[in-house]
């Protein structure tokens, strides 16, 4: 699901009706034990991991050219292992920030199947299986 934010955002920068802010240059990949909330400022509902525990946002920096409009992750994503239990994992959220207490959520989506972390977990999003894509808004 897009944020309302990512959608203006890109629709502004592509017919040059509001640049500012820019394209971000850089992704980051996140973790949510909530479902985020489609807000005007694109950071509502996420409840990430505490990085007291070994968590982090990674750089999505391994993507394919797009096929069909399609971008999927060329690499493994591999978070660091965790050294706390991190709950059950129900999304995966793309943000243009490294920081936790910063930036904008961009988009998200469920995980086909949560995932429980407990210690000593490292949580991994096999090359291949992220499928990006920019999509109508249906509502």
């Amino acid at each position: 699901m897009n944020t309302t934010y990512f959608l203006n955002l890109v629709a502004g920068n592509v017919f040059k009706t509001k640049t500012s802010p820019a394209i971000p240059t850089n992704y980051y990949i996140g973790l949510s034990t909530t479902t985020p909330s489609n807000t005007s400022s694109g950071i509502s509902g996420v409840t990430e991991p505490a990085t007291s525990s070994g968590y982090s946002r990674i750089q999505l920096s391994s993507l394919s050219s797009p096929v069909n409009g399609v971008i999927t992750n060329s690499a493994d994503i591999n978070w660091p292992e965790s050294t706390a239990n991190w709950g059950t994992i129900t999304h995966y959220v793309v943000f243009d920030n490294a920081t936790r207490a910063s930036g904008n959520t961009l988009f998200y989506a469920p995980l086909s199947t949560p995932r429980t972390v407990e210690a000593g977990t490292i949580m991994s999003i096999r090359s291949g299986a992220l499928n990006i894509t920019v999509t109508n808004k249906t509502n």
